[in-house]
């Protein structure tokens, strides 16, 4: 992986409706030689995933996240996993790490057994902070939003005409309710990556644990792919971001570790994981449904 894939890679991390053509304009390339690229790594399996989601809050639920560490290296049992009703994704980090996410029904619902016997050893409890509010309650969603929905979740990186054929609305029509979910913060993403399977990508991701005298605003470091992850028990943060070579990707793994407050470092690096897509569409299409009836479902 090149510099250019490396841009081409956080952009789509950042906003994974952004066009070929858009993104060939912040990269120099022609939208052609972005999508080739794309599908490259989409064939080498290090994009896996594009997780578009709506909210918790939004399907009536509460967005709960476990951690759980194997002894070795497992591939995801995931014709298993599907058994666990309300789990979202799985996302596994090497050595050993691995985050699960549940759509819950209850606020405060406890681990579920199953996961420990598929994963391995819980973390600790439910990591915080996992699921920021969307700025739209659900009420104020029209139809047509939650029809929006269920073809952008369905089919994320599907052109306007596509998912505008599969919500039964203009493209013109989709563009505006995908760009206001956005804006409200209704979608949520959760990328499925495995880094490990490119040679030479320049990133970095890291597991610290800390404690109280830790500064969190010197954690918030330029490049991140995605927001930090903090955990209560024990208390430390996750982050996921790139650098522009290994030897920058380590300089700022010692910086991390020499900061005040740091227990411990340990590096992480993405390998894949498991979306439940067609249960997020269900749950959509189930609410929508519920609020103004079976007009417009597709049969």
């Amino acid at each position: 992986m090149d510099r250019t894939d490396l841009r081409i890679f956080t952009l789509l991390v950042s906003d994974p409706f952004l066009s070929d053509e858009r993104i060939g304009r912040e990269v120099n390339l022609t939208g052609k030689a972005v999508r080739l690229r794309r599908r490259r790594l989409e064939t080498d399996g290090v994009l896996t995933d594009y997780a578009v989601h709506p909210g918790a809050e939004i399907l009536g639920r509460h967005a709960l996240a476990w951690g759980y560490t194997a002894r070795d290296r497992l591939e995801l049992p995931v014709a298993r996993l599907r058994e666990v009703e309300d789990l979202v994704y799985v996302r596994c980090f090497r050595p050993d790490f691995y985050m699960a996410v549940r759509f819950t029904e209850e606020p405060d619902a406890q681990d579920d057994p199953r996961l420990g016997r598929l994963l391995g050893r819980p973390f600790g409890g439910p990591l915080d902070d996992w699921s920021p509010k969307g700025l739209m309650d659900p009420d104020d969603l029209s139809r047509v939003d939650w029809k929006v929905m269920e073809a952008v979740v369905r089919t994320p990186r599907a052109s306007l005409t596509t998912q505008a054929k599969q919500a039964g609305v203009s493209p013109r029509t989709l563009r505006l309710h995908r760009s206001n979910l956005d804006t409200a913060r209704v979608l949520e993403l959760a990328m499925i990556v495995d880094l490990a399977r490119e040679a030479g990508l320049s990133t970095y991701g890291i597991w610290l644990k800390l404690d109280g005298s830790v500064d969190e605003a010197a954690l918030k470091l330029p490049r991140l792919w995605d927001r930090p992850h903090w955990t209560r028990n024990p208390r430390g943060v996750y982050l996921l971001g790139s650098a522009d070579s290994y030897f920058d990707a380590r300089e700022l793994e010692l910086e991390l570790r020499s900061l005040p407050g740091v227990l411990s470092a340990d590096p992480l690096i993405p390998a894949g994981g498991y979306f439940a897509r067609d249960r997020i569409v269900d749950w959509i299409r189930s609410e929508r449904i519920r609020r103004y009836g079976t007009r417009g479902v597709e049969r």
